[in-house]
């Protein structure tokens, strides 16, 4: 509900100034833990939300999104390793970006984004096969992101881009089957794919 109405009230503004406007953003991300026993993005999540942006001059542009976006990690099983393993973590985040779009004369349409985002844990779930339980995970993360996007038109775009936490966002497991016990953190990392709509 919170999201919701932060949500009104940015398209608000955006609405009542000329110098700011508004995106809505949707994609999927693919994503891992670091420091649990597996490798590979093999989570997928949901990218859902809004941007806000001041277009500054045709190389510079910045703002910032509130999005909701979930987070995590899945075990591929096999017939040797049949053990079930998925944590699934849920963060409204606030990323601040720079979109830089002076790539050179062939690449008018591409630009490079870079940002650093605040997000804060709504909801954090791990199943070990019995079903999911509420497990420990700090109710902040702050994460950088650096991403590539490319304008379809004057309206519509995407962007994939890498994101990864800054700082540790728990502690992993004693269990060694399902954690790296020689790590002392957990970080989020992932993959998004994001198209863009200019309102």
């Amino acid at each position: 509900m919170i999201f919701i109405i932060l949500s009104i009230l940015l398209l608000n503004l955006c609405a009542h100034s000329q110098n700011f406007h508004a995106k809505i953003i949707g994609g999927l991300n693919a994503a891992q833990v670091d420091g649990d026993s597996y490798g590979g993005y093999n989570q997928p999540g949901l990218l859902l939300g809004m941007a806000i942006l001041k277009k500054s001059n045709d190389k510079y542009h910045w703002g910032f999104e509130l999005a909701y976006s979930q987070k995590g990690s899945h075990k591929k099983t096999t017939e040797d390793d049949p053990a079930p393993f998925q944590l699934r973590y849920n963060y409204v985040c606030l990323p601040l970006f720079i979109d830089y779009y002076n790539l050179g004369e062939n690449l008018k349409k591409f630009y490079l984004k870079v940002g650093v985002s605040n997000n804060f844990n709504v909801g954090a779930k791990v199943d070990f096969g019995n079903g999911k339980e509420d497990t420990e995970l700090k109710r902040w993360e702050l994460s950088g992101l650096v991403g590539i996007g490319f304008n379809f038109n004057k309206k519509l775009g995407m962007v994939i881009r890498h994101e990864n936490s800054v700082l540790s966002v728990g502690k992993p497991g004693k269990d060694p089957q399902f954690y790296k016990v020689n790590r002392t953190a957990l970080r989020n990392r992932l993959v998004s794919f994001v198209l863009q709509y200019e309102l």
